[in-house]
């Protein structure tokens, strides 16, 4: 790889992966529906008045939007307000399992040995993670989190049977779509909307942009080019840095804790994935990529 595309491929990967502390920045501020609702808004105003509509595919992309844009990123969200950043980041990989998982069930796409090894650690990991101590008694947000990496593999298999609408249009529409329920079940289950848009921070702001404007605009419209100059057996093995980098992002910038159980656990969920990843990699397969 050339090095003016290293550098690429490794500032997108930072965006991502920093975009669990943005994200953790936001909800702080702003109730985590509401929140969703704006990040989406933004990428709506940006993103479609360029795409076009695919003709015969709106029921299917309202589907992909409900399961991706509603029920996904609203676990995902929610779980950050309640947990680290940290956690969220390294449990967030189960997404790549997960699509193996379900292709295997609705598809007969079985997966080799190594694969199935890779999900089994994965899932080890998994479990090291949600038996920390603080935990104890309260695993909702780990559970919402799973739930959400499971929704995000069932919105993959939308996005596949969609056909070939473009990334772009994909998020456009899937963002236009997503936002009126986000804003309905922030009216509906949060308090203190007002309040938090009428006094809200310069942070908070930069969250919001953050995620619409880098996260979306500018990293898929970098990563997609890479994957069109490069091999993916050359460019996926990058997508293992993205816990790495909400992790050292959640600790040095949020002051979260390093437990051993994070480490441990999340080493192991790393090296599962980086073996399915590899795998699908080597396949030819586009490795699932979503940032949150």
């Amino acid at each position: 790889m050339k090095p003016f595309d290293l550098a690429i491929v490794l500032f997108v990967v930072t965006i991502w992966g920093l975009n669990f502390v943005f994200v953790k920045i936001g909800v702080a501020e702003i109730p985590p529906f509401l929140f969703m609702a704006l990040r989406f808004g933004v990428v709506a105003l940006i993103l479609v008045p360029f795409i076009k509509w695919p003709h015969g595919r709106g029921k299917a992309l309202i589907a992909y939007s409900m399961m991706l844009g509603v029920i996904h990123f609203g676990l995902m969200f929610n779980a950050i307000h309640l947990i680290d950043a940290s956690t969220v980041a390294l449990l967030s990989q189960l997404n790549t399992p997960f699509a193996v998982i379900l292709s295997a069930v609705l598809f007969r796409d079985y997966p080799g040995w190594k694969r199935v090894l890779g999900i089994a650690i994965a899932f080890g990991g998994c479990f090291v993670i949600a038996g920390e101590p603080r935990f104890d008694g309260a695993l909702l947000p780990i559970l919402m989190v799973v739930g959400g990496t499971f929704a995000w593999a069932v919105a993959a298999v939308q996005a596949k049977q969609l056909g070939s609408i473009g990334p772009f249009a994909l998020n456009g529409w899937m963002a236009l779509f997503a936002t009126p329920p986000l804003l309905l079940i922030s009216l509906a289950t949060e308090t203190g909307q007002w309040d938090a848009m009428r006094m809200i921070s310069v942070n908070a702001v930069i969250s919001v942009l953050y995620q619409s404007v880098l996260v979306v605009i500018v990293g898929y419209g970098l990563w997609y080019g890479l994957i069109k100059r490069y091999p993916l057996s050359r460019v996926i093995p990058f997508t293992l840095l993205l816990p790495v980098v909400g992790v050292a992002g959640g600790v040095l910038a949020l002051g979260e804790a390093m437990t051993m159980e994070m480490v441990i656990g999340g080493g192991l969920i790393i090296v599962g994935v980086g073996i399915v990843a590899l795998r699908q990699a080597a396949r030819g397969e586009i490795a699932p990529v979503r940032p949150h």
